[in-house]
Parts: C-alpha cells; sequence; structure tokens
C-alpha cells in the first residue's frame, strides 16, 4: 500500500523499499502479536543503514532521522487495550522537530485524525498536516464504448469478498439473469469473508447461499492474478462493480479510471471525494459524521446477519437501476469513461514523482 504514496521513480533520490531489507527492520505484524498498539509503530535500526529520510505508512517511526508518514484513515494505529497509552506518546513524536511533515491519503483521513486527536494537536502538528492523494501510472488517454445490444462486462476486484461487494455482484448477477440484462460479472478474489474480516457476519454460513451464485452463466470467476492481469481485465470490462461497506481508498478503482474504467462504488470513506457522476455512479449506505457506514460498529448484535442481508439486496438494486440506464445510453457510458481518464490525471504517478522529489530535497538539505 506504500508505493502509490510516495515517489515511484525518483528521478533525484535512491529509493529504498524496506521489504529489500527485511532484516533491517521488525514488522507491524510481529509488533502487533507482541501487544496489538504497537501496530501503529515502526522500528528501524538506523544505526545499520545510512537513511537520510524515513517514509512510512500508517505507523509512526522511533527514529533519531528526519521522517515523514502517511496514514489513511487512523493515526495514530493504535486499536486495542491500553492503546490510548502508546497513542499519546506516539503523538509526542509528531511533535518532533524531525517529523517533518504528516501526510493524510485524503480529506477522509484528515477529518479523522483531527477528529480523533482534537486534545493532543497544536499549531504545530496541524501545520504539518497536508493531503496528498494516492498515485498511479495513466495507461489509456481515449475513452471507451459501449454499444447498444452488447454484453455490459463488469468486473469485481477484492480480496475481501463480503466487505468489498463481492456479494452485491453476485446478486447483481442473478437480478440481472432474472430480467434477461445482457451483463457479465467477472470476480477477481481470494474469497475471504466470515469472522476473519471486521464488516462480516461471524457465522460464514450465511453467505453460503449466495456463494453459489458465482456458478451462475453470467459470472465468470478468477480467483486471484497478478496486477498486470488484473489491469488488464480492468481495460477490457466496461465498468468495475465495487459496492463495498468500508473502504479507506479504493486503489483498483483508481487503477479502472487509469485504464478508462468507470465504477459503481458506494458513498463511504474516501471514496466520493474521487468517484463522481463524471466518472461513475454512487449507490448509497447510511453513514455516520465519520463518513462510515452506521452500521459498521453493530457486528456483535444479533440481527447483523438480517441488517446485512438488506444491505446487500439494497445495493444491488441500486446497481441495477444504474446498469440498465448505462445499457440505455452508451453516450452516457462513454462520457463516464471520458471522466474515468480525466480523474486518473489528476492522481497520474509522474506528477507524484516531481512532488515528493522536491518534498524530499527540500526536507534533506534542511536537515
Amino acid at each position: 500500500m506504500s508505493i502509490p504514496n510516495s515517489a515511484r521513480n525518483s528521478k533525484k533520490h535512491t529509493i529504498v523499499r524496506r521489504k529489500d531489507y527485511p532484516h533491517l527492520y521488525v514488522p507491524e505484524r510481529i509488533l502487533q502479536k507482541i501487544w496489538h498498539p504497537l501496530e501503529g509503530v515502526s522500528l528501524l535500526p538506523s544505526l545499520f543503514a545510512h537513511w537520510d529520510l524515513i517514509h512510512s505508512f500508517n505507523a509512526i517511526p522511533y527514529t533519531d532521522r528526519p521522517w515523514i508518514v502517511t496514514f489513511e484513515s487512523i493515526l495514530p494505529r493504535t486499536i486495542g487495550t491500553y492503546g490510548n497509552k502508546l497513542s499519546s506518546i506516539l503523538i509526542n513524536q509528531l511533535n518532533q522537530e524531525n517529523c517533518r511533515k504528516i501526510i493524510a491519503m485524503s480529506k477522509y483521513a484528515q477529518k479523522k485524525f483531527i477528529r480523533n486527536n482534537k486534545s493532543h494537536l497544536n499549531a504545530k502538528i496541524i501545520d504539518k498536516l497536508e493531503v496528498i492523494y494516492p498515485n498511479f501510472p495513466l495507461s489509456k488517454k481515449e475513452p471507451k464504448k459501449y454499444k447498444k445490444g452488447d454484453i455490459l462486462e463488469l468486473i469485481f476486484v477484492g480480496n475481501d469478498f463480503a466487505r468489498k461487494g463481492g456479494i452485491v455482484a453476485l446478486r447483481v448477477a442473478k437480478k440481472a439473469r432474472k430480467i434477461k440484462l445482457p451483463i457479465k460479472i467477472h470476480i477477481i478474489s481470494k474469497m475471504n469473508y466470515g469472522r476473519q474480516v471486521y464488516t462480516d457476519c461471524n457465522d460464514a454460513s450465511k453467505y453460503k447461499q449466495d456463494i453459489k451464485n458465482i456458478d451462475l452463466d453470467n459470472v465468470k470467476f478468477h480467483r486471484t492474478m497478478p496486477n498486470r492481469e488484473v489491469i488488464d481485465l480492468l481495460s477490457k470490462s466496461h465498468i468495475q462493480l465495487m459496492c463495498t461497506l468500508d473502504d479507506t481508498y479504493g486503489y483498483s478503482i483508481l487503477e479502472g479510471f487509469s485504464v478508462g474504467t468507470p465504477a459503481i462504488t458506494t458513498n463511504v470513506c474516501a471514496l466520493p471525494e474521487f468517484v463522481n457522476e463524471n466518472n461513475g455512479i454512487i449507490v448509497n449506505l447510511k453513514l455516520n459524521e465519520s463518513g462510515n457506514w452506521i452500521h459498521l460498529t453493530n457486528r456483535s448484535k444479533e440481527n447483523y446477519w438480517s441488517v446485512l442481508d438488506k444491505t446487500y439486496n439494497n445495493l444491488a438494486d441500486q446497481a441495477i437501476e444504474n446498469i440498465i440506464q448505462v445499457i440505455d445510453d452508451p453516450d452516457y457510458y462513454e462520457k463516464m469513461s471520458a471522466g474515468a481518464i480525466a480523474q486518473a490525471k489528476a492522481h497520474d504517478s509522474k506528477k507524484a514523482n516531481d512532488f515528493f522529489d522536491k518534498l524530499y530535497t527540500k526536507i534533506i538539505r534542511s536537515n
């Protein structure tokens, strides 16, 4: 997740990805097993490596080197018992001189950071805070077309199947088949669902009836694929269908935009910041003041599956209504495809490379 939030190909600096030096750091997943709130800490032993600048993602570095941090929703990421004690220590790290920039991936993340930490924030920290959107290579310059009468190819991408909207996609397929709507839905997923996914019903058997729909004749299941093959299939598809219950950003939507593929998605989190009537379709969930689905914290309630079931159906009905509109109006589709490309240009990695090169240079020189 860190690659879209940094310079992909720096012209002025050597970017060292942490995965290339696994022996020089303690992974957050290991720290999390020791104590869950430690997920929000990044331990980088600068003694063994001559970094000029550390750019961390989601975790606050504990280091004497200059550093910046990019986060997707929560910072400090110290969820869990006694996390508040560690949180105050990490917020103090944001006050230190070697913390040079705090980057929110979205306005949604920025607002959440301010709301969650309002009792600890000061002008010094706020001055370091900035919104910088993720970046992706732009692949297509001309909009795609849809010919009336052709099968409308939709694609769902998401390993957390139910959370990302896979159940909605299968219900769309079933409803479309019933009314003889000419669509085909491609599914790319590891099929994670149930207890291990925070939005899902703990009883995985509740999903069995929906999962059977993966064998419908208007569904093509691809399981997992390399990223380049995913983008190729996104390019060949007309619309990406991602009716997610919770998604801090939704990288696959921007990857789809980069190849001219508009999206049908929900109004949660940061998605409305870059998906609109010009490049896609928003289907609505009821949200709280933070921009999250109102039932997200109701997982332990006995009626949670009933709430999910109604929500999946409602989203599928909204999606079907909009898909019919696209099928009936090919010009509408072409305008959305052009809008997707225009939005992708605002997230172009070439512009981001220049931005981060200047930022890194400024910090290193001032140090």
